[in-house]
């Protein structure tokens, strides 16, 4: 089964993938500092049905949508067609796992390719396709796909992708202690491991979308820019 899911990324990334380059603000440093920023934004509830009822009605759910209007943002920015984005996986594919304490994340590497001439119904088919097979090829770990790839190692960028993709499809829990009201707090943070990190959670109020960026290659007016280009793409 390992073998065969092997074989699965070993097609995947059987061309080399192109480097993505967004347009930045400052000149790439040798080596990543991981110094972030973040800027929340709201989708409102009445666009975030809109998304919900156009990616049904291809099959596709949020993350499916979302994954595609992100990769049509991310070529528009750079000008390419071959675009790579990372994302989380919870790491439990088997039931033994279920209960037991400790972390079985994995990164699965998404390749895609918004081309111009595609309608987004027909981009959005394609990217639920390569999606399934991706996820249905998960126990494959990350480690071992770049190993067996021998990808040069750059300490300036992250192996195969440098923008990742993390949606929240679990409800917060609202924490309770008598003759005490508890609300959440945003408190931001000042750490990336990416260029650019996508995270998306759906809640009563819409979709609430959370760019966090490397601070050495982007200025915060440059980050509002992309959300405003995300909402027209929507």
């Amino acid at each position: 089964r390992l073998e065969q899911q092997r074989d699965f990324w070993k097609a995947e990334f059987a061309e080399e993938v192109d480097v993505l380059e967004l347009p930045i603000d400052h000149s790439r440093p040798m080596e990543k500092s991981y110094d972030g920023g973040n800027r929340v934004f709201l989708l409102s509830k009445e666009l975030t049905d809109k998304l919900q009822d156009a990616g049904e009605s291809s099959g596709a759910t949020m993350f499916m949508t979302v994954l595609s209007i992100f990769n049509i943002l991310l070529s528009k920015l750079s000008n390419q067609e071959d675009i790579t984005i990372g994302t989380p996986v919870a790491g439990r594919d088997h039931a033994d796992l279920e209960d037991v304490i400790g972390m079985f994340v994995n990164t699965l590497v998404l390749r895609n390719y918004p081309e111009g001439n595609k309608t987004f119904r027909e981009f959005l088919s394609e990217v639920k396709e390569k999606t399934l097979n991706c996820f249905e090829n998960q126990a494959y770990q990350y480690e071992e796909l770049i190993e067996e790839l021998s990808l040069p190692r750059d300490t300036s960028r992250n192996a195969l992708f440098d923008v990742m993709l993390m949606y929240q499809n679990f409800e917060e829990e609202e924490l309770v202690i008598p003759d005490l009201k508890l609300e959440g707090y945003e408190s931001g943070y000042n750490v990336t491991k990416f260029d650019l990190t996508l995270m998306v959670r759906k809640s009563e109020d819409g979709l609430y979308l959370n760019f966090g960026y490397a601070t050495d290659l982007f200025e915060r007016a440059t980050i509002d820019r992309f959300i405003t280009y995300f909402e027209r793409i929507v």
